[in-house]
């Protein structure tokens, strides 16, 4: 269950409430989009955030779920060669869902296209798990080896990579790279640092 949404659904119905009581807005339509989106927090899981050695024989060092880029969210396989960028959902199609939404039902409408997009990344976690695709690069997901890197850096709140193909930042929670730092200094060569690595806050 993801709580936040199922909360934002209540918050919904509630504000749904207050202009029932105050301005005589028909309660229904705003209490629908309420319920719809506690529906949506029920059934979609939690993230799994931070996962180091899945396996521990398997190639897969550490998880990073989620973050997202100027093109996208995704979930960052690291491995003891190469950075696998997994693709959950598109920025424009999130953007695309959200705005639906918002047409329809103004703010709680874009909320509850949040939700939906919460759900559609979801279900592409699901596929990858199920199709046990975490290393291999599909439609959408992004590979960067180790030794294509000429310089990475760790920040508060993002990894910035420069390597052959350009250079690109990723945006994550800021509870994240003082968990990851040690690791990351571990699998990506040490050359390839522009800076100290960020072990706290």
């Amino acid at each position: 269950m993801r709580a936040s949404i199922v909360f934002t659904g209540f918050g919904i119905i509630l504000f749904g409430l207050l202009l029932w009581i105050g301005l005589g807005y028909p309660v229904e339509i705003i209490g629908t989009i309420g319920l719809l989106n506690i529906l949506l927090g029920i059934i979609t899981p939690r993230s799994p955030g931070l996962v180091f050695q899945p396996e521990p024989a398997g190639p897969v060092k550490l998880i990073v779920d989620k973050a997202s880029s100027r093109s996208g969210t995704y979930q960052l396989v690291f491995s003891d060669t190469k950075l696998i960028m997994k693709k959950l959902a598109s920025r424009g199609g999130i953007m695309a869902v959200a705005l639906v939404f918002a047409i329809i039902g103004g703010l709680v409408g874009g909320l509850t296209g949040y939700s939906v997009g919460e759900l559609v990344s979801q279900r592409r976690r699901d596929k990858i798990r199920r199709e046990n695709s975490l290393m291999t690069v599909t439609h959408g997901d992004m590979e960067i080896p180790y030794e294509n890197m000429s310089q990475v850096e760790l920040t508060r709140t993002k990894l910035k990579i420069a390597s052959g193909n350009g250079s690109m930042t990723v945006l994550m929670p800021k509870k994240y790279p003082p968990v990851i730092a040690a690791k990351l200094r571990e699998l990506i060569p040490s050359h390839c640092w522009a800076g100290p690595v960020l072990v706290s806050g």
